[in-house]
């Protein structure tokens, strides 16, 4: 699946599983799993880094919300607070 397919498919995931892609664009390969028991990146995610935690994935989508008076992102809004916060420890701030 790609990373932006990943972010469409959130609510599908366990809060505690990690999203793993090659690179930090939409159109990036990307897997969902759960962390290794020794902190590796799992077999799936074979080639790819560590992206950010679905539960913190889900916190920047909702805070992007709440910042934009609670609109509803479209899946490129989404994709791009994600990015933003696995790249800046940080929500994205609305411009």
């Amino acid at each position: 699946m790609t990373l932006a397919e990943a972010i469409e498919r959130l609510e599908e995931f366990d809060a505690d599983q990690i999203i793993y892609a090659v690179k930090t664009t939409p159109v990036s390969e990307a897997v969902v799993d759960y962390e290794t028991d020794d902190g590796d990146v799992p077999a799936s995610a074979n080639g790819m880094r560590y992206l950010l935690e679905i539960s913190l994935a889900r916190d920047a989508i909702r805070v992007w919300s709440e910042w934009r008076e609670g609109r509803q992102p479209t899946l490129d809004e989404k994709v791009q607070a994600v990015i933003y916060y696995a790249e800046n420890d940080a929500f994205m701030p609305v411009s």
